[in-house]
């Protein structure tokens, strides 16, 4: 049987967040993904596949809100300050904002087959989130297991299974690599939460860019490219809420 191994919540979209020890699941971990940093020119949310400076950024929900650190500084969302702060460190006129309910952002997504080491600008497409969420896709929780992490580091070298690279909100304990592809279709219960496996999930751009120290590099995008149909980790969709703590075990309840 497989546990919870870790829980990662990640409160403005495109930046590192924080690990929890538990926590409630509705629809969405609450607070994950809960801010967004808009482009003041277009209106677009903005993330790491053409802003790869964001992944050096870091969030945490602190006093009904949330706290940002970039380059040593903090600022909180509440603070007047946050946006002139955004926008110097992003070098361009930004806002922190909350999803307005009942309205789609623009995001975008890419496609690049060029798999160079050295990664380039891939081609990014615009699409619309659901309404009021700062989501790439209609699956709210993103799951891997430890084992496919632990592999990737040890084939494609150092850093390359690095969670942060992946920013999945749940690892689980697996002893092989992509075992949990099995749940594929699958009800699963992650301690007190019954979620639907809907689908491998999709790799982009983003596990190739830098972050933390290491640099910038497509080996781990090409590994997945060429062994497993550019996919690690599982899209999920919660149909149960409740608790999951770390350590809770993880379940098929119908095999």
């Amino acid at each position: 049987m497989s546990t919870i191994e870790q829980l990662w919540r990640y409160p403005v979209k495109s930046l590192q967040g924080e690990q929890l020890t538990s926590t409630e699941v509705t629809d969405v971990i609450p607070g994950d993904r809960a801010w967004g940093i808009l482009d003041n020119e277009s209106g677009q949310l903005l993330s790491a596949k053409r802003v790869p400076k964001l992944l050096e950024g870091s969030a945490a929900l602190v006093d009904d809100g949330c706290l940002i650190t970039i380059d040593g500084n903090e600022f909180h969302s509440s603070d007047a300050g946050v946006d002139a702060g955004l926008s110097a460190w992003l070098d361009r006129e930004v806002r922190l904002a909350l999803p307005t309910p009942g309205e789609q952002a623009t995001i975008e997504i890419e496609w690049d087959e060029g798999l160079d080491e050295t990664p380039e600008e891939p081609e990014v497409f615009e699409f619309s989130t659901s309404p009021g969420w700062f989501f790439d896709s209609s699956s709210s929780l993103h799951l891997i297991g430890s084992g496919t992490l632990t592999m990737l580091d040890s084939r494609v070298g150092e850093g390359a299974g690095d969670v942060r690279r992946f920013r999945p909100n749940i690892v689980v304990a697996t002893s092989e690599a992509f075992i949990e592809d099995e749940w594929v279709g699958k009800e699963l219960l992650l301690g007190g939460v019954t979620v639907d496996v809907k689908k491998r999930t999709d790799r982009c751009i983003v596990i190739s860019r830098a972050f933390g120290e290491f640099p910038a590099s497509r080996k781990t995008l090409k590994y997945l490219s060429k062994n497993h149909q550019r996919e690690a980790g599982l899209s999920l969709e919660p149909i149960k809420p409740g608790l999951m703590t770390v350590g809770d075990p993880v379940e098929v309840p119908n095999d």
